[in-house]
């Protein structure tokens, strides 16, 4: 009983420390070297990052997302972007032809272009606020687009690669489905 109340305290400890480690890590990152339209890159410099101070990658895994749909001329369309409006720190509404952000095994994202600040994120959350908090419309009004949660759902995919085909530059996600199929994969 002590050696497993023993491993179990040491896995809580590595854990929590990886999980620091990805928050000073992805904080800095995040105020140091963004470089806004290169979301694959932040990504790739993140886990280099983490890699160069020996943190480590394990446990962190890098998530594609595409519109494979005809909403939004098949962009992704991105509610609470990352945005610098007269020299202040703001979010608003961004059409990308894909997107890149990192999450960890306990559902935690870590986006680069999402919000104003550096902060890792539940997935289910992230996905509400970013992309699906917004109205279905027939046409565009006033330069936005309304393509609406359930055509998201649908028409986004998402690929989810381990950390080491990243580093290697490998394209071999090891999941992929609908924005839909992966909020029920994530689910709290």
């Amino acid at each position: 009983m002590t050696h497993l109340l023993l491993s179990f305290s040491l896995f809580f400890v590595l854990s929590t420390h990886a999980l620091g480690s990805f928050n000073s890590v992805f904080e800095k990152t995040y105020y140091d070297s963004y470089q806004e339209g290169k979301c694959g890159l932040n990504i790739l410099n993140f886990f280099k990052q983490l890699e160069s101070l020996g943190e480590g990658v394990k446990g962190l895994n890098l998530v594609s997302l595409e519109n494979k749909g005809f909403t939004v001329f098949g962009m992704v369309n991105a509610e609470k972007a990352r945005a610098q409006l007269h020299g202040k720190s703001t979010t608003q509404e961004k059409n990308w032809y894909h997107h890149k952000f990192a999450i960890d095994n306990k559902g935690m994202v870590y986006d680069f272009d999402y919000s104003n600040s550096p902060r890792p994120t539940p997935f289910n959350k992230y996905v509400e606020d970013m992309y699906l908090n917004e109205d279905e419309c027939l046409t565009p009004r006033g330069g936005e687009f309304c393509a609406g949660r359930k055509n998201k759902l649908i028409d986004y995919e998402l690929k989810i690669y381990e950390p080491k085909d990243v580093l290697e530059l490998n394209d071999r996600p090891y999941w992929t489905g609908s924005l839909g199929q992966a909020l029920d994969k994530f689910k709290p």
